[in-house]
């Protein structure tokens, strides 16, 4: 009978055992799945890289600021050129009874009558550049009304229906740095010659933006300083800075960086554009003006997301190689277009770095 009891204590002794054996086995959680296991971390490769920062202003492609020409020669208007027409040297400017006025190029306007009694004088300079200019050879390079400038006068004066005298008024011609694009008429026929006439712009089309001096150094848009223009139609070209002008508009009440309080005036820019034939079919269009602010040359970056903040202060990046990851401390630079230049020992071109971005 003990025997049994033994035998049966046994028995349910190995029972037992083997059912906490069945409940380990049935309990224990399976291995993770491949898709369950945890992802690498992704990495970005430091390049070698040119950052730059630059600020976009708000243009407007035209012809730049118009100046007002007044008639200088009296009589009754009798004819104006349309608002878009460009007027070359020898064209009319405008007709004074009935007579044109017609448009010499050069620096100085007339203000003497140029006849055989003028002295040499650079306005007689002038006349006689303009008729050679035009076709008319006899008239010398020098600065004297000579035997060939009253030929070349009267020739060119029969051209224009003209009386041929030879002779030429101070009003009769009118003398601009170049050939020019009515923007408007500030007169109409039968107004007398002597007053405003037109509105004129040069021939190029250029690019005026405001300037907000709190967001753009103004040095940095210095006469024939480079920008990159952004056009109508999205394609890009380069411009260059021809003047910077004060521009009251800027700091008015109501516009922006305005005020009441006797705000300082804006600043406006005027841009060539270096190529003319971008803009050939366009008249009129908002442009960006790209501002370069800064550049660095020939330096290490790693996405901004790559950068580890250390408890110490400071910032790291992880280096990985041969599988495992090293923090690496870095000194930080400029930041542009989502990355960041980094310095640091054993920091190199071409290694992996953990970013989470």
């Amino acid at each position: 009978m003990r025997k049994r009891v033994l035998t049966g204590i046994g028995a349910v002794a190995v029972l037992a055992a083997g059912g906490a054996t069945g409940y380990v086995f049935v309990t224990r959680p399976a291995p993770p799945t491949a898709a369950a296991q945890p992802a690498p971390p992704a990495t970005t490769t430091v390049v070698k890289t040119t950052l730059t920062t630059s600020v976009t202003l708000n243009g407007s492609l035209g012809y730049g600021k118009a100046t007002v020409y007044t008639g200088r020669k009296a009589g009754t208007l009798t004819w104006l050129p349309a608002v878009g027409t460009v007027v070359h040297r020898g064209g009319r400017l405008y007709t004074v009874d009935a007579q044109p006025v017609v448009l010499f190029v050069g620096d100085l306007p007339l203000y003497r009558t140029i006849d055989p009694t003028a002295t040499p004088g650079p306005d007689v300079r002038e006349v006689n550049a303009n008729l050679r200019a035009l076709g008319y050879r006899t008239a010398p390079t020098g600065d004297a009304y000579t035997g060939g400038t009253a030929t070349a006068l009267k020739a060119w004066q029969r051209k224009n229906k003209l009386d041929e005298t030879g002779a030429l008024g101070m009003g009769d011609v009118a003398v601009l740095s170049g050939e020019v694009r009515v923007d408007a008429q500030k007169a109409q026929p039968g107004a007398p010659a002597t007053a405003e006439l037109l509105g004129l712009t040069g021939t190029t089309r250029q690019v005026t933006a405001p300037v907000d001096p709190t967001q753009v150094d103004v040095a940095l848009l210095k006469t024939g300083s480079k920008v990159d223009l952004t056009l109508p139609d999205g394609s890009r070209t380069p411009g260059t800075v021809t003047a910077t002008d004060a521009d009251p508009a800027a700091g008015a009440a109501g516009s922006p960086g305005g005020g009441t309080g006797g705000a300082a005036p804006g600043q406006s820019v005027t841009i060539a554009v270096d190529d003319q034939s971008k803009v050939s079919t366009m008249d009129s269009g908002s442009v960006g003006v790209v501002v370069t602010l800064a550049h660095h040359d020939d330096v290490l970056a790693v996405p901004v997301g790559a950068l580890v903040a250390l408890q110490e202060g400071g910032y790291a990046v992880q280096v990985v190689a041969d599988g495992r990851t090293k923090l690496v401390a870095v000194r930080t630079g400029m930041f542009a277009d989502g990355r960041v230049e980094v310095a640091g020992d054993g920091l190199a071109e071409g290694q992996q770095v953990v970013t989470v971005s």
